[in-house]
């Protein structure tokens, strides 16, 4: 659980999810992330940590193209060892 404030700085929780998927390569990168949101109400957050430098790009595009996702952040974590952590908001 992570506190939050919304726009009239009032105090909410909202629940974020977390997914590691490195060791994973496409396609299935995007199929356990897809499957991750299809399980998370819309509005939350999905933290997906992975190691596939091909899945920065095609899990938000993918997510985007069937609808069920929004990239909101991408940040790198460790460049030696090429993992990141994308942050997707479910539609």
């Amino acid at each position: 659980m992570t506190l939050v404030l919304n726009d009239n700085n009032a105090i909410i929780f909202d629940e974020i999810h977390t997914l590691d998927i490195r060791g994973k390569v496409c396609p299935m990168t995007f199929v356990y992330a897809k499957l991750a949101l299809e399980k998370m109400n819309p509005g939350k957050i999905l933290l997906l940590t992975l190691d596939f430098p091909a899945a920065v790009k095609n899990v938000p595009d993918n997510c985007k193209r069937q609808n069920i996702g929004e990239l909101m952040d991408i940040k790198e974590v460790d460049k030696e060892k090429k993992v990141w952590i994308l942050k997707i908001k479910k539609i």
